[in-house]
């Protein structure tokens, strides 16, 4: 299993279990959510599994993820959370506007970068400290990418050495557990917006509750990093 053992180390490795639980706890309430016809009973059936599918393909991603940070395999699990992060942002804007899923649906030209360019123009504020879930991803495309080799082949080296395995080894350098640190972090954050989508008035209170529990600890988070 992937291991913080950097500075406030105990604090990270709660904080990353707590994520495993609330990726498993999130997935089930959302799939429940997309399949409850009193929730959904603006959307045809077509609709609502396009909706279904692509909450599924977020979580696989995230799931896998995790499963490859706890191999210790870091270029794997950033491929993952780019798809989860797109997915995120598709969802977002199909949520958002039955037109810009009627068009998903029917249009083979669709373009998520021309639906989200919109939807922005048409927000009277944005906050410039705003987290963003566009940026993240593209941030994350870019590493995925060695596109600033100079900046990613140090994050690879502990010790002097460049480990050679599939794997980053039993142990992985500092810097970049401190790059894990910021993804895992990143991707709390867009989970939560996420799952913001899905109404949890008194659905749900054990998943209201983990809500809850896993936001102190984000807020926690800040109190050390910001």
């Amino acid at each position: 299993m992937f291991t913080f053992t950097i500075d406030n180390n105990e604090f990270l490795n709660d904080f990353y279990m707590e994520m495993k639980l609330y990726i498993r706890s999130m997935y089930g309430f959302t799939a429940k959510f997309l399949i409850d016809p009193t929730l959904m009973e603006e959307y045809k059936e077509q609709e609502k599994l396009c909706l279904i599918l692509i909450n599924k393909s977020i979580y696989q991603n995230v799931f896998n993820a995790m499963a490859q940070l706890d191999n210790n395999m870091v270029f794997s699990a950033m491929s993952c959370v780019e798809n989860a992060l797109y997915n995120i942002r598709l969802f977002n804007v199909l949520k958002r506007s039955k037109n810009n899923l009627y068009k998903y649906m029917t249009d083979e030209y669709f373009s998520l970068e021309k639906c989200e360019d919109i939807a922005e123009k048409n927000t009277d504020f944005k906050d410039k400290n705003e987290f963003s879930i566009k940026d993240f991803y593209s941030e994350i495309k870019k590493n995925n990418r060695f596109e600033d080799i100079k900046q990613i082949l140090p994050l690879q080296i502990n010790d002097g050495t460049l480990y050679m395995g599939l794997s980053n080894g039993n142990e992985i350098s500092d810097k970049l557990q401190d790059k894990v640190r910021g993804i895992m972090i990143s991707m709390y954050r867009a989970l939560s917006a996420h799952n913001q989508m899905f109404f949890n008035g008194g659905i749900d209170n054990d998943i209201e509750e983990l809500e809850g529990r896993v936001y102190r600890k984000f807020m926690d988070y800040v109190k050390y990093y910001v």
